[in-house]
């Protein structure tokens, strides 16, 4: 990235797409300037590799979009800094130029609320791309996994405040989900975010069942915020799982792999 622009500290949740490869990384910004930014990935980008980027302008409540250049290259054994690499914008658009400006203006407020809470999403690679411009307007500080596996890694690796299970509720594979979730992490806020096609919705969860609330795949980013925010501290008479019209079956409550 170019040291001739300033380089500002900022954590946004991004997305982004490598060129020729049918891939989305969900990462975050380290810094950002009118020319480019530093992006923290889990995985590391070749140089020379051209990129497509979205992050929320918070602002304006709108995903700006820019292409860019991989120019530098950070190794996660680099001392202090983890992995992660320089983009230089290729013709940084006008929303892209103006987002920083005000971001600099407003001495950071807008990245401090960009990692409010820590989201692990679990669903279908189809389903993923799907919810990424919902989840990156959020401004959460987001984690995404596909398979049980990367799930169970990422409860183990950071403190979460929700994990959304993006599955059908006829799919065994949210209770999965959640049961370990709730093993690994019981304070955080387990959901399903799922369609429910116009049907009733199932009733809330207390605050030790296995799902606190379900969430339609069709409302918006304020009914995922009112579920996290719910009070979840009254049981109620009847468990979430009990209401379902469905068999849950053993996976519900994985074993503890860590029992000796």
């Amino acid at each position: 990235m170019s040291r001739q622009s300033p380089r500002i500290p900022a954590r946004f949740a991004a997305t982004v797409e490598i060129a020729g490869i049918d891939h989305t990384i969900v990462c975050h910004t380290r810094d950002i300037s009118t020319e480019g930014c530093f992006l923290d990935t889990s995985e590391q980008i070749a140089s020379g590799v051209e990129l497509s980027i979205a992050i929320m302008d918070n602002v304006l409540g709108e995903v700006v979009e820019a292409q860019g250049e991989v120019t530098r290259l950070v190794d996660e054994n680099d001392v202090g800094t983890g992995r992660g690499v320089g983009v230089k914008l290729i013709d940084p658009p006008i929303g892209w130029t103006a987002m920083v400006e005000r971001y600099e203006q407003s001495d950071g407020e807008e990245g401090q609320h960009a990692i409010r809470l820590r989201v692990l999403v679990v669903g279908d690679e189809d389903r993923k791309r799907g919810a990424l411009a919902l989840y990156v307007k959020s401004g959460w500080d987001l984690r995404f996994a596909t398979e049980l596996e990367n799930a169970r890694e990422a409860l183990y690796s950071v403190e979460l405040d929700a994990v959304i299970a993006e599955h059908d509720l006829t799919d065994q594979r949210w209770a999965e989900v959640l049961a370990t979730a709730r093993r690994i992490q019981p304070t955080a806020r387990r959901l399903v975010r799922t369609s429910l096609k116009g049907g009733e919705m199932p009733t809330h969860g207390g605050k030790d069942d296995l799902v606190h609330r379900v969430v339609d795949l069709d409302s918006g980013l304020d009914a995922l915020v009112d579920a996290l925010t719910a009070d979840i501290g009254i049981d109620e008479a009847q468990p979430f799982e009990e209401s379902l019209d469905i068999e849950i079956g053993e996976a519900t409550d994985p074993p503890d792999e860590t029992a000796t």
